[in-house]
């Protein structure tokens, strides 16, 4: 077993509660938790400080809060700053701002060690100092006794402890600074500072250990290994180093450095900041993240962080890198607990933290197996970024009592059970064992336990040196469940009357288990329990037969056994079929069937008081598995499928029957028309009819709204008209045939806007049906097209013919002439065939007859009455041809417009 440090100091100074030093924790915004002596964590909501980073705290070696401090404040066991404790050369922008170290000879004085930092030049860097603690002052609460003793004028934020050896009781404590330990602009680190706590006090001559690198940017937490072995030191920016230390003189050597390999991108490449050391003092855990611009801070999105892992054993450590989480979030510390697992503290952005505490439970273990989960303490205040530092030896790997290789400490007992933990068996040693803090009279290197709680021994080899040993478990008894009897009925239905069939042994879980919750079985055929069989398909051997059961807690494996009987029951029951139309909607050969339907047939002949369960294949229904239950199942194959009936009582099986599920299909049919009558033909009649598709047997049944049970009607009237069609399996559909009335038309009126730029012709109409409309000229030849609109616009002046049809039934059509009256903007009169001479169109002596029309010359003289029945105006006077010219004219229609213009005689 390996030894542990710690207790080399803790059997001299704190007895046996050696990590009960670091059961309360104080960090963030107010947060803290405490570790309870039965394993479990409690979220501490009364903490004062409220830091960025930096914190630490002490507890006694019973657990108890003694102080705590960011650096700056010292705040007492209830929650008041101290006489004289304010003001400490710590800053709570230091990563790691103080540690408290105990002396070795006086349990009442307490050394705050604090690191300082600048934030701008107005915030002065002091450097590495102490105060001094006497606890037994102030009513034992404390006082600060003295403060801000210097050690060195400037130093990184970085500050961490381990004990030195049992013979001398001392501790060192060491920081990361320049090689001469004062203020370089810009800072240059490259040397350790070891100081010596021993019972005198603080050694202020330190073993100082330099290096060839240059370290600028000193944030990032400085740890030792539990072992005081190893001292890792990462400098955020400026890179992460692993060290070997010697406790016996101080001094720091053999530096490597540990390239972090991850990044979630080129432009976030990872810094590390957190880091810790797992309790075997082989793996080391490195939480780093993106050092991201000033003006990002608060951008959330502008964050990512990661935790690494690296084996301290493999021959290349960089290349050992495992990224066991990652994700979009800022910067935290790492500290492990005294429970041995590694706490990471959470934060959103450098000013926004978050309420919870994310977890490595195995840190032993290398890989995934580590068991880190995130965000697993939550927190009644948030997290920031830091977390206190403690003496690396308080969390010494302790010694297995337990026996069961692993790295938990919990022990899960059944109620009854006894267990024994054992220690190391050292000839002439001392075993101190304790139950939750008291101590116990057995002297032994074994315990047998039958009571809760949190049991530690403490091993003294008594062999002249100070080696101490520390083992502990918590125990915890667990309830045992309560099994039941059950005795299993189940169908000969194997093929073979022989009493022997196959069981589904879990139909009977519910009933051995008594139902409750977590529980769960396993089947044995011997009392003694050592054959297993399969539960799921099993073969009795003889009949009745008893199988030996235990019900087990899932969660616990506590358990409790009984008996199943199974019994094999002979008899029968009766094949069926339920037949349906496939008329739920969906034509598809699916059909919801109500299997209770089939019930009375199933047990037709058998006693009353059987219950039936359905299954889709026999298998099911003779393990009785995959029940389908009692009422509506939709079937799985379309238009038929074979389903089984299980029939039994409590004390017998009646068989299983098969039930043929029928879905009949639905006569193919339109099920939808629509055709027209036309009223000015009546009583001329159409034929409608049941419209039978894709079918060619006429063995079909109908029956019309109207009474008539023909394939087809003969109508003479609009309206709704049905027929019900049933085929030969009595399935029926029904058929819907609108009848909708048309009708000609009837032209109610013909409205003209003409004599305009854009000519218009509206002709409403009246009727049942539905009518397109077409123009012709006076030469019957097609002006416009047959159209939906009845409106014409841009008409050229003349005479025309209007059109209207009906076009749902082509019930026939009407027409009207119309004139649209225009005028000519000029004419050429030399008789070549065009232009010839000027007159009104539209005007005739069939429309609009009592029309007169003038032409005047500029000066107005009457030079013309115009004819309505003649060619026109030919351009002369009197005989005599007149000139070129601009000419006016008049018209009076006979329905009262009078238009007046000119026009052009060009010659």
């Amino acid at each position: 077993m390996k030894k542990t440090l710690v207790f080399l100091l803790c059997c001299v100074v704190y007895n046996i509660s050696a990590q009960s030093e670091a059961s309360n924790w104080y960090f963030g915004d107010n947060a803290g938790i405490r570790f309870n002596a039965d394993g479990t964590i409690t979220s501490l909501s009364n903490g004062q400080l409220s830091t960025e980073e930096g914190c630490t705290s002490i507890s006694d070696n019973n657990g108890d809060l003694l102080f705590y401090t960011d650096g700056r404040f010292v705040y007492d066991r209830n929650n008041n700053i101290m006489p004289n404790g304010s003001n400490l050369y710590g800053d709570k922008s230091s990563t790691q701002s103080a540690i408290i170290i105990p002396n070795p000879g006086n349990l009442n004085i307490y050394y705050v060690f604090t690191v300082d930092t600048s934030i701008g030049q107005a915030d002065p860097d002091y450097g590495f100092n102490y105060s001094i603690v006497d606890i037994s002052l102030n009513g034992g609460l404390g006082d600060v006794v003295s403060k801000n003793l210097p050690l060195l004028s400037d130093s990184s934020e970085k500050i961490s402890a381990v004990v030195k050896d049992c013979q001398t009781k001392s501790i060192w404590v060491i920081t990361f600074a320049s090689q001469d330990g004062l203020p370089k602009d810009p800072s240059s680190f490259n040397t350790f500072y070891a100081y010596e706590v021993t019972a005198l006090g603080i050694n202020t001559t330190p073993v100082k250990s330099t290096f060839n690198i240059n370290i600028s940017d000193g944030r990032g937490y400085l740890k030792f290994s539990p072992d005081g072995t190893k001292l890792v030191c990462a400098n955020a920016t400026s890179g992460l180093y692993l060290y070997d230390f010697d406790t016996s003189s101080g001094t720091v050597s053999n530096q490597k450095e540990i390239t972090i390999n991850f990044s979630p991108s080129a432009s976030k490449p990872q810094s590390a900041y957190g880091v810790e050391f797992s309790q075997n003092n082989n793996v080391l855990y490195v939480s780093a993240y993106y050092n991201s611009n000033q003006q990002d801070f608060d951008d959330a999105s502008a964050q990512y962080g990661s935790l690494l892992q690296y084996d301290l054993s493999a021959p290349n450590i960089s290349s050992s890198e495992m990224v066991i989480d990652k994700r979009q979030m800022y910067r935290g510390g790492l500290q492990l607990g005294p429970d041995g697992k590694i706490y990471r503290a959470m934060s959103i952005t450098y000013n926004n933290g978050s309420p919870f505490l994310s977890v490595i439970n195995s840190p032993n273990v290398i890989g995934i197996g580590c068991n880190y989960v995130h965000n697993a303490i939550p927190l009644t205040r948030n997290s920031r970024q830091g977390l206190p530092p403690f003496i690396a030896s308080f969390f010494s790997q302790k010694i297995d009592i337990i026996g069961n290789n692993s790295t938990s400490t919990n022990l899960q007992l059944c109620n009854g059970d006894t267990y024994i933990l054992k220690g190391d068996e050292i000839p002439g040693a001392i075993y101190q064992w304790t139950l939750n803090g008291v101590a116990l009279t057995e002297t032994d290197f074994d315990l047998n336990v039958s009571l809760p709680g949190l049991y530690k021994v403490l091993i003294d080899p008594n062999n002249g040196d100070c080696d101490r040993f520390e083992g502990q478990a918590y125990v915890v008894f667990n309830p045992n469940p309560e099994a039941f009897n059950v005795t299993l009925l189940q169908c000969d239905e194997d093929g073979i009357v022989d009493g022997k069939t196959l069981f589904n042994l879990n139909e009977a879980n519910a009933n051995l288990t008594g139902g409750v919750a977590g529980l769960s079985t396993k089947f044995y055929t011997d009392p003694l329990r050592t054959i297993q069989v399969d539960a799921n398909l099993f073969g009795n051997t003889t009949n009745p037969q008893t199988i030996y059961v235990e019900v087990f807690n899932v969660a616990t494996d506590c358990f409790d056994t009984s008996e199943l009987i199974l019994d094999v029951s002979i008899t029968d029951s009766n094949n069926t079929e339920l037949i349906v139309c496939d008329d739920d909607g969906i034509e598809d050969g699916i059909y919801n069937f109500n299997l209770e339907d089939a019930d009375n047939a199933v047990v037709n002949g058998l006693p009353s008081g059987l219950n039936i369960s359905y299954f889709e294949t026999y298998e099911d229904a003779l393990l009785e598995q995959n029940n389908l239950g009692a009422f509506f199942k939709n079937n799985s194959n379309p238009y038929s499928q074979t389903i089984y009936a299980r029939v039994e009582n409590t004390n017998n099986c009646y068989g299983i029957s098969e039930v043929l599920l029928t879905v009949n299909e639905l006569p193919d049919i339109k099920t939808e028309d629509i055709t027209y009558y036309c009223l000015n033909r009546y009583p001329e009649t159409i034929t409608i009819n049941a419209s039978i598709l894709n079918d060619s047997s006429n063995n079909y049944t109908y029956v019309w709204s109207n009474g008539e049970t023909t394939y087809s009607i003969e109508v003479n009237e609009p309206g709704t008209y049905k027929v019900n069609v049933t085929n030969a399996n009595n399935c029926s559909k029904e058929r819907t045939i609108m009848v909708d009335a048309s009708n000609i038309a009837s032209i109610q009126s013909i409205n003209v806007v003409d004599a305009s730029q854009n000519n218009i012709i509206t002709v409403n109409t009246s009727g049942e049906g539905t009518y397109e409309y077409q123009l012709l000229d006076e030469n019957n030849i097609v002006y416009r097209p047959y159209q939906d609109n009845h409106v014409f616009e841009n008409i050229t002046p003349g005479f025309y013919t209007v059109y209207v049809k009906d076009v749902k039934n082509d019930c026939g059509s009407v027409n009207s002439l119309i004139s649209v009256i225009g005028f000519p903007k000029y004419f050429t009169p030399n008789n070549d065939g065009f232009n010839d001479t000027w007159q009104v169109y539209g005007v005739s002596s069939l429309f609009q007859p009592n029309s007169k029309i003038y032409i005047f010359d500029r000066y107005g003289k009457l030079l013309k009455e115009l004819n309505l029945s003649g060619k026109g105006w030919d351009g002369s006077f009197n005989g005599k041809k007149l000139p070129t010219d601009d000419y006016w004219f008049s018209v009076a229609l006979q329905d009262g417009r009078i238009f007046k213009s000119h026009f052009t005689l060009k010659r």
